[in-house]
């Protein structure tokens, strides 16, 4: 039986009670993937990253969902490398780490870690409108007069425009009708987004819905922020470079992402390390 050290760190936020935890396993060359599953499972994040020596980058690291592993993930790259810093075992400011995705960099900026997103893709999102909205509980004519588009920076998902907070806010799901919709267009998440903000600093306000991932609805990405990022400089409505979004506010577990738009797409944004514990497996 082997007891296994992880961490909890609440990413994209200084507050222990808000933001999106992700677990963090440290040296974990000696699990298998069925092992990695299992643990991810367990601490029951929305994702779980475990990190090990880099062979073509200073680290490789692999994330999980409850239920299966994902290429990338921003919120727990930023937890990761928060806390590796924290505890001093990250001593260079400007990082590279091998994912399934690629090979990113990752920065940090005193209590702040940004990491680098991949070249954007778009493709077409081959849904009606009135069954996104169906999917999502909200009127057809509470979606804006923008382009529906599945985008990826590392991760695909459904860039949803919506007039207004409160149509964000009276959203309720159809859990199962969301996860045909994003088996259907090849993306992970359904991600609605407004210009109508809480906070006055921030240009966009922000949900996520996975579950596909097993993870009904994420408080705070950064993959899928990142690709909003790239839909939004795509279709000229950019308004500020580098922007915040907020994300999570509807569901009591509010984050701030930074997103900056240049060549490459970077986000970033603030973490806390809330909590450490081991696990067994045999």
């Amino acid at each position: 039986m082997a007891k296994i050290p992880f961490y909890l760190v609440r990413a994209f936020t200084s507050n222990p009670l808000e933001g999106n935890p992700a677990g963090v396993v440290l040296n974990a060359e000696m699990l298998n993937d069925e092992e990695m599953q299992r643990i991810a499972s367990e601490i029951g994040a929305s994702e779980t990253a475990f990190v090990m020596e880099g062979g073509k980058a200073d680290y490789r690291v692999r994330f999980f969902s409850p239920e299966k592993e994902v290429s990338l993930c921003g919120h727990a790259t930023i937890a990761t490398f928060y806390a590796m810093s924290e505890m001093g075992l990250v001593r260079k400011e400007k990082l590279t780490v091998e994912t399934r995705a690629g090979i990113i960099n990752v920065e940090m900026m005193g209590k702040m870690v940004f990491m680098e997103q991949m070249p954007p893709i778009f493709k077409e999102a081959n849904v009606e409108r009135r069954e996104v909205a169906a999917a999502l509980g909200i009127r057809e004519k509470d979606m804006a007069e923008l382009p529906m588009e599945c985008v990826s920076t590392g991760l695909f998902s459904l860039k949803v425009p919506v007039k207004n907070l409160e149509a964000m806010g009276k959203m309720k799901p159809d859990f199962d009708m969301v996860k045909e919709l994003c088996i259907k267009t090849g993306v992970g998440s359904i991600f609605p987004f407004t210009f109508e903000t809480v906070h006055e600093e921030c240009m966009v306000h922000a949900r996520c819905f996975a579950p596909l991932y097993g993870v009904n609805e994420d408080p705070v990405t950064g993959t899928a922020n990142g690709a909003l990022g790239a839909y939004l400089k795509k279709h000229g409505l950019l308004e500020k470079n580098p922007y915040r979004a907020e994300q999570g506010i509807e569901i009591g577990r509010k984050g701030i992402v930074i997103v900056e738009v240049n060549d490459r797409i970077k986000v970033g944004g603030e973490a806390c390390l809330v909590m450490r514990g081991e696990i067994e497996i045999s």
